[in-house]
């Protein structure tokens, strides 16, 4: 459940070194940059820092690239494999010209090709539809009193120009229809053409120019003449994808490993952006894990033995405003229920994670509203389906299964099978015939999680070192000793337990631990010699004060709704069963019974089972959260070879 310790470290080196640095920081996954804005004091030594932002790794990856788009095929997948020391920028470089020098020209032919393949297709349907209606291809270019538009637009852009014309002097004519795109004419007088080119630049009208067209292919049997071009140049596109791809068969592996070195390497830069330069010398900052140091360490010492490590522990850093990301390490059903203390917020660097306590008490919360076996099982299969389908996220799936075994447990205690209580014997309570050990149950489960949230609170204080408000504030030690001499004072007048002493002693001892929480301030300055970091007007203590007192009850309330919610489970399967019942009066009672009882179940798992889910959530949230909780953490987030990454750690 810990929040992983921190550093900030700071790499100083040539630049021979930096780049093998970086390099082991991406494949190693636990480096996050750092401006090193932060790290560095001196505004003398900051004003001489230059950065840089481009990654040269680009281009060469784009131009690698270059192969695989002319032959046609589809991008390998890059793997993380070990670099040669002499692996550098300039090497790469020479490496990628050499490999794609020849085929860089065949991809600027190519797309020469392909733009004039796309304009002999243009072409094509012009004048075909010209001379359908026994027109020239000039005779609409050199029209004097209209001007014509060709071109093509997606088939939702024309129905929008279609209607553009209503309140405008254009008329659009649809030449042919092909993958979704519309050829089209668009008319319109020489007055409006400003109009109608701002129209057709909204519908993403490509246009043709109707006097190339006419120039190129005016001549007798221009059909043929353009159905020829369109053969040869796509025999030529062919060609060139054929010779590239038989390029590509012969070099594939050697290709393939290039171009993971290059995508490593454009990963490393990735992390060097962040990076300075002071005098010819590199500097790189950023956060890794404390338990990784000594590992980074070495790698450094045997990569780049003239590079400079600089360690800053958390409390050293000289600015205050530096977010410290947040590493948490769980348990694999822990680290599931992160996601529920995610929606709430992630935890800041170094409080108390509230995951594994949301593990425990959801499931168990969850089971005791909803217990029911059959209820249990459908809920089960439908988060499996639902999380194999993708309509559930992971977590949340894996949330839902616990949820769901939890009441299936449940069930067998309150011996309920899709809402029948009488079908297999309680092995410990029936929430219809034991209300009143329910709801005291649901009273001490509140006591209990309250009691751990003011607990984790008198913690989180130590770690602060924030004694005052540890000893003497309403939700530290003082507010846990009011909360339970309260609690144990109601229970005994309640049920009048013996005591060898009046009970009125411990409301006195209770309104003397109130007087002290009044008082904190004062008393942590006087007794503890600790400056409060806040100081409290007496008006706002005295409701700060008061507002505890009520959330200790108002919060013990709360959690009736444990009983009260299975209790409400129970009578609505017995609802259910009761029509579905009466279902067998009419005639083919027995298959409308089995409906109505089957439609009934899904309806009470997918209803309440939302409805209970909310509701623990509000337990978790407002009754237990507020006790400790402030979240608002900044996820870890290093620079990896896959780019996307969570802030968890696998214990």
């Amino acid at each position: 459940m810990a929040v992983l310790k921190m550093i900030a470290l700071t790499m100083v080196g040539p630049h021979k070194e930096m780049e093998p640095v970086a390099r082991q920081m991406v494949l190693s996954g636990g480096f996050q940059p750092l401006p090193i804005d932060f790290l560095v004091d001196d505004r003398s030594l900051r004003s001489r820092i230059t950065t840089e932002s481009d990654n040269p790794y680009d281009d060469l990856l784009n131009r690698m690239m270059t192969l695989w788009r002319i032959s046609g095929e589809s991008l390998p997948e890059p793997a993380p494999i070990p670099l040669e020391m002499g692996f550098n920028y300039y090497a790469a470089r020479n490496t990628v010209a050499q490999t794609t020098g020849k085929l860089e020209i065949w991809d600027k032919r190519r797309e020469a090709l392909s733009d004039e393949l796309e304009m002999l297709e243009a072409a094509h349907v012009y004048v075909e539809a010209l001379q359908n209606i026994k027109l020239k291809p000039s005779e609409l270019a050199d029209a004097r009193f209209s001007v014509t538009y060709f071109g093509r637009l997606s088939s939702d852009n024309f129905v929008r120009l279609a209607e553009s014309t209503q309140d405008a002097p254009l008329l659009a004519v649809e030449l042919s229809r092909a993958n979704e795109n519309v050829w089209a004419l668009v008319f319109t007088v020489p007055s409006y053409l400003d109009g109608a080119k701002k129209i057709l630049d909204a519908v993403y009208f490509k246009e043709f120019s109707l006097e190339d067209i006419a120039k190129r292919f005016s001549k007798e049997e221009p059909l043929k003449l353009i159905e020829h071009s369109i053969d040869l140049h796509k025999r030529s596109i062919a060609g060139l994808s054929e010779a590239a791809l038989n390029i590509l068969k012969n070099n594939r592996e050697e290709f393939e490993k290039l171009y993971s070195k290059l995508y490593t390497m454009q990963r490393v830069y990735d992390l060097c952006k962040g990076r300075g330069e002071v005098s010819g010398m590199y500097i790189l900052s950023g956060w890794i894990p404390e338990d990784t140091y000594d590992s980074v360490r070495k790698s450094i010492d045997e990569e780049a033995p003239m590079t400079t490590v600089i360690i800053e522990q958390v409390g050293d850093i000289p600015f205050t405003g530096v977010r410290i990301p947040t590493l948490l390490s769980n348990t694999r059903i822990v680290r599931e229920f992160q996601s529920i203390v995610a929606m709430y917020s992630v935890p800041s660097y170094g409080e108390v994670d509230p995951a594994p306590f949301v593990a425990f008490t959801f499931i168990l919360f969850f089971g005791f509203m909803f217990g029911d076996i059959g209820h249990a099982v459908i809920l089960f299969l439908a988060a499996s389906h639902l999380g194999k389908k993708k309509i559930l996220n992971k977590s949340l799936a894996y949330v839902m299964k616990c949820a769901s075994c939890s009441a299936f447990v449940f069930g067998l205690l309150y011996g309920s099978v899709l809402g029948v209580e009488d079908v297999i014997p309680a092995l410990w309570l029936s929430p219809m015939h034991n209300t009143a050990l329910l709801f005291s149950i649901a009273i001490i489960a509140g006591v209990i999680m309250i009691s751990a949230g003011m607990v984790l609170n008198i913690i989180t204080r130590y770690r602060d070192k924030d004694f005052g408000r540890l000893l003497f504030d309403g939700q530290g030690l003082a507010g846990l000793l009011v909360y339970w001499g309260s609690a144990g004072a109601i229970c005994i007048s309640i049920f009048k337990l013996p005591l060898p002493f009046p009970v009125s002693y411990i409301w006195y001892a209770i309104g003397l631990l109130v007087i002290l929480t009044l008082f904190r301030d004062t008393l942590a300055r006087t007794l503890l010699h600790q400056q409060a970091k806040e100081e409290e007007s007496a008006t706002l203590k005295v409701f700060e004060v008061m507002h505890n007192l009520m959330n200790y009850f108002t919060n013990t309330a709360s959690f009736v709704r444990l009983a009260a919610f299975a209790l409400n489970h129970v009578a609505l399967s017995s609802a259910v069963l009761i029509i579905a019942n009466m279902m067998e009066r009419f005639q083919g009672g027995i298959v409308l019974k089995a409906i109505v009882f089957a439609i009934g179940n899904i309806f009470i798992v997918g209803l309440e089972g939302l409805i209970v889910f909310i509701q623990v959530l509000r337990l978790e949230y407002y009754e237990f959260f507020s006790k400790f909780y402030k979240g608002g953490g900044n996820v870890f987030k290093p620079v990896t070879w896959k780019r996307d990454r969570s802030y968890h750690k696998t214990a």
